[in-house]
């Protein structure tokens, strides 16, 4: 299985998605976490463009996409070797952030057929001026209106992803992590019920 963290920065998915991983392996499941931008050359270029500001739109497109297919290679062969993989981001970041910079959701979604598809996505909604009050300042790359694009973009994935065999939710992230941790728990043990029973 293929489990998607997604949410604008200060949304709190990397905790949930650490709190699912730690939980998934209390049960006994093998699991793996992996986040995007990775740590490949193309991931550190990603990260290091991000925090100067010196990229357009297309560049920094191009080095998710290319940091991306590496990270697609691990995906597929920890599920094929039976393994749950919880992702920190993954190519619906790109569809919002990228989408938001002007880059055709039609491209990246084409440029993206190839790619594992997920079996559940978790969408953290939160309103940008929270989200932002959560992180350091100097881990704010984004403006208030920018996110507001961004987040309209992820409400908007459900209607964009329609022609894929996936489970998508959007959980309010206003609400505690313990709260969002278990509805998000209860919802992936159900679903890994639902492929062992099958």
């Amino acid at each position: 299985m293929l489990i998607v963290f997604e949410g604008i920065d200060g949304s709190g998915k990397t905790t949930q998605a650490r709190m699912l991983h730690n939980a998934l392996l209390e049960r006994g499941y093998h699991v793996v976490f992996l986040h995007e931008p990775t740590d490949s050359p193309y991931g550190n270029l990603i990260r290091k463009k991000l925090k100067s500001g010196d990229y357009t739109p297309m560049e920094l497109y191009e080095l998710f996409l290319k940091d991306r297919m590496i990270n697609a290679g691990r995906i597929r062969n920890y599920i094929s070797e039976g393994k749950i993989v919880i992702m920190d981001r993954y190519y619906i970041s790109t569809i919002a952030y990228q989408g938001a910079q002007g880059i055709p959701i039609s491209k990246i979604l084409n440029d993206h057929s190839s790619l594992p598809t997920p079996n559940m996505i978790f969408i953290l909604d939160i309103d940008p001026k929270i989200a932002l009050s959560r992180i350091k300042p100097e881990d704010t790359f984004e403006a208030i209106d920018f996110l507001e694009k961004v987040r309209e973009i992820y409400l908007r994935i459900p209607k964009i992803l329609a022609s894929i065999k996936c489970n998508i939710y959007i959980i309010d992230a206003s609400k505690e992590p313990l709260k969002i941790h278990r509805e998000v728990l209860e919802k992936v043990l159900g679903k890994l019920e639902e492929v062992n029973n099958a």
